[in-house]
């Protein structure tokens, strides 16, 4: 979990780096950050957020790592019957369709080269 904070983190400020990080980018990660996605010892929550980092880099492949498809990808294809991963999972998608910037599929690029 502390590496896909990390990823979470690393990526939207490297998209951002010109400019301030976007409020919703650093409240996902204070989120992640204090275990507020999944509570510590929830095994099945970690598994759920675990499974829905996989589903993001494969959508982010399928398309090309291009944001307004890759976006569509994840909500439509990553799905999820851990509230707590669906909740993080509507609240990323928000992020990224509010940001302007249109640089912000590197998102999922930098994750899938890190991984």
């Amino acid at each position: 979990m502390k590496l896909i904070a990390f990823l979470l983190f690393v990526t939207l400020v490297a998209v951002n780096a010109a400019d301030q990080v976007p409020k919703c980018a650093q409240d996902l990660q204070d989120k992640l950050d204090s275990g507020q996605v999944c509570q510590q010892g929830d095994t099945d929550c970690i598994a759920a957020l675990k499974s829905f980092k996989e589903c993001v880099v494969g959508c982010a492949v399928q398309n090309s790592n291009k944001q307004k498809e890759t976006a569509s990808c994840v909500q439509s294809t990553c799905q999820t019957s851990n509230a707590s991963v669906s909740s993080f999972k509507n609240d990323l998608i928000k992020c990224a369709n509010s940001s302007l910037i249109a640089a912000f599929s590197m998102m999922f690029g930098i994750i899938f080269l890190i991984i």
